[in-house]
């Protein structure tokens, strides 16, 4: 075979490889991006295969350039297999030994992309209104219905029917996911005070933190003339906000929020690439910032809770209504019968005071 030859067969699988590799690469694409994140060991199947075709067309376009060093060409390719193919085999591991899960895939068995739901079309954090929410989990199937608010409460009367009205504010310890409705501790204050002709509303919406819960409060609900406002603030509130940042999440055209990355599906598919967009990279679980000073965005969201504290006392000092807010521990926060305090506990509660 001509030199000329040779050079043209090379570049006839430098085209080949490449051409494969963005097909098989779309393909990883498609199967996790429409599948919702469902069918990711198989997305990461023809992941690492176009990311192979991928590194053999750039030896191929290598050895195009650098025509001496032809000889190699096949040891190389061959090294650059068997790496591939190990590397594969440590993804499995990693894989099926839960080193790189997330939170969602170690309480639901499944991929669920925190980021995408941080972008909101609207400026409330809450279900699509008039609807049936289905939350699987391991444990459970967690079903609630919606009101036109987008609350798993009843209708709203505006309209009070008993003495005491209290809006419960929170997140999915105060919606109470994982209950039936009557059996959420919210629920449970109405039933045990009844007699006292007490009313609860149920605001609480797992995920949400409390800048989402004060403009929910703010728009959507101070005509409801609550008597008492009761506002759950626990370590996730810290860490949402630290993520989400303070009130510049409105935006202008009624949005919220940042959009997700568009390698998310990358991230998602393949384990390997978790440690290195974690590890080396540095960003944050919800891959919208990096962490590298995780602990000044945690002050940072500690001054926006003091910011929204403050804001909710003039507002319901205004509408003449009780505030009242419970500092809620996790079950992480106890160790050996004691309970230690969550980042920035004994801060809100001295701001509190």
């Amino acid at each position: 075979m001509s030199q000329k030859e040779s050079l043209v067969q090379l570049l006839s699988v430098f085209s080949k490889k490449i051409i494969f590799s963005s097909v098989v690469g779309c393909l990883a694409y498609a199967v996790v991006e429409y599948s919702d994140f469902y069918y990711l060991f198989i997305g990461n199947v023809f992941l690492t295969l176009a990311f192979l075709l991928f590194l053999e067309a750039l030896v191929e376009g290598f050895f195009l350039v650098f025509k001496k060093w032809k000889s190699r060409r096949k040891s190389l390719l061959s090294s650059i297999r068997i790496t591939i193919g190990l590397l594969f085999i440590v993804e499995i591991v990693i894989r099926f030994a839960g080193l790189m899960q997330t939170y969602p895939e170690r309480a639901d068995g499944r991929y669920f992309s925190g980021a995408r739901t941080e972008k909101l079309d609207s400026w409330y954090w809450v279900h699509t209104p008039n609807d049936t929410i289905r939350n699987p989990r391991k444990e459970f199937v967690f079903y609630r219905t919606t009101n036109s608010l987008g609350l798993s409460e009843k209708e709203i009367s505006d309209k009070k029917s008993t003495s005491i009205r209290i809006l419960a504010l929170g997140d999915s310890f105060t919606e109470g996911v994982g209950l039936d409705y009557e059996k959420s501790w919210v629920k449970q204050m109405e039933t045990r005070w009844k007699d006292k002709g007490v009313e609860t509303i149920n605001a609480g919406i797992g995920g949400s933190d409390p800048v989402f819960e004060f403009a929910l409060y703010r728009d959507k609900l101070v005509h409801v003339e609550p008597d008492i406002v009761l506002l759950t603030i626990n370590t996730t509130d810290v860490d949402d906000i630290a993520s989400r940042g303070g009130f510049e999440r409105f935006k202008a055209d009624g949005t919220a929020g940042e959009n997700p990355p568009s390698w998310e599906w990358v991230y998602a598919a393949n384990h390997l690439a978790r440690m290195f967009i974690h590890g080396v990279l540095g960003f944050d679980k919800d891959l919208s910032t990096r962490n590298s000073h995780s602990e000044e965005k945690q002050k940072r969201a500690l001054k926006v809770i003091k910011e929204v504290l403050t804001q909710l006392k003039e507002l319901t000092a205004q509408r003449n209504a009780k505030l009242l807010i419970v500092v809620q521990p996790s079950i992480r926060s106890f160790e050996n019968g004691r309970c230690i305090p969550f980042y920035g506990q004994e801060e809100i509660k001295k701001y509190l005071k």
